[in-house]
């Protein structure tokens, strides 16, 4: 699994960014800043190899939903690859609504994607998942719009929960009403809905920049990932086998949704990589 650290969060300490980082990673780093127009986040995602870099540009306020603490969201996808920059210019009713783009190798090709929320003024939020494919950055797989403006999703999980060689998705649609639970695979560029609990749960609260309320363990051979109920009394861990969710445990807590799930609660073996597939302010 190729995992990812982000810059200006805390890394776990066999991943931290080296004290002599390399110039032509610090190249790359001012061009990113200098030559696009960043989101007020200046957030930029990068691989732990320093081979892959990704970030959001072009500021936008023509979508208003403001989900994430103000309305400026973006227009562009900016991606580097072994020091080559590719762009992704989304068409005039499109924005991306997140603040940095995941990376995973979804397709076991040992070459990251590019996971992105991304949204339809008119329809609301969905799942984009970008890919450099004959030297040019193109939508490699998609989640459909919720279907309603001013509606949105938080990625809750990105691996293969079930070890069954093939890459899952969970997410959270519209944690703020109704917060449904959801999950995907990822198999030859599509996205195909496997499961879902309509009970509410919830990983975001409005206005917050903090999108780490969920967690991923591993525990025995099972990987349980685990998000807070939507009344933040209670924090349920899952598993997903044979396409299915099944309820792993209850732990009644509460859940302060400004600050990241894993500080919350002393969850056993979290994954390695886990805690740098979010942000938090």
């Amino acid at each position: 699994m190729l995992t990812l650290c982000l810059l200006q969060t805390s890394c776990n300490k066999n991943k931290e960014i080296e004290p002599n980082p390399n110039p032509i990673n610090q190249v790359i780093l001012s061009q990113l800043a200098t030559n696009y127009q960043q989101l007020p986040e200046e957030q930029i995602s990068r691989s732990i190899d320093n081979s892959v870099f990704a970030q959001y540009a072009m500021p936008t306020e023509k979508y208003g939903h403001g989900i994430l603490g103000d309305k400026i969201e973006a227009e562009q996808l900016v991606v580097v690859v072994d020091s080559t920059f590719y762009e992704y210019r989304l068409p005039s009713d499109y924005v991306f609504e997140d603040i940095r783009p995941r990376l995973y190798d979804v397709d076991g090709d040992n070459e990251l994607e590019f996971i992105t929320i991304r949204t339809n003024i008119y329809q609301g939020a969905g799942i984009v998942i970008y890919k450099i494919i004959n030297d040019q950055l193109v939508e490699y797989a998609s989640l459909p719009e919720i279907g309603l403006g001013n509606r949105w999703l938080n990625i809750v999980t990105i691996n293969d929960l079930d070890n069954d060689g093939v890459v899952e998705l969970v997410w959270i649609q519209t944690p703020h009403i109704g917060g449904i639970l959801k999950a995907t695979e990822i198999k030859a560029g599509t996205l195909q809905v496997l499961d879902e609990e309509v009970i509410q749960y919830s990983n975001h609260a409005i206005g917050e920049r903090n999108l780490c309320l969920s967690t991923l363990t591993k525990q025995l051979n099972q990987k349980v990932f685990y998000v807070p109920n939507q009344n933040r009394n209670k924090i349920v861990g899952f598993t997903l086998t044979n396409n299915k969710f099944d309820l792993y445990e209850e732990i009644l807590q509460a859940v302060d949704f400004s600050k990241t799930l894993e500080t919350q609660y002393a969850f056993s073996n979290i994954l390695e990589g886990e805690e740098d597939n979010c942000i938090a302010e």
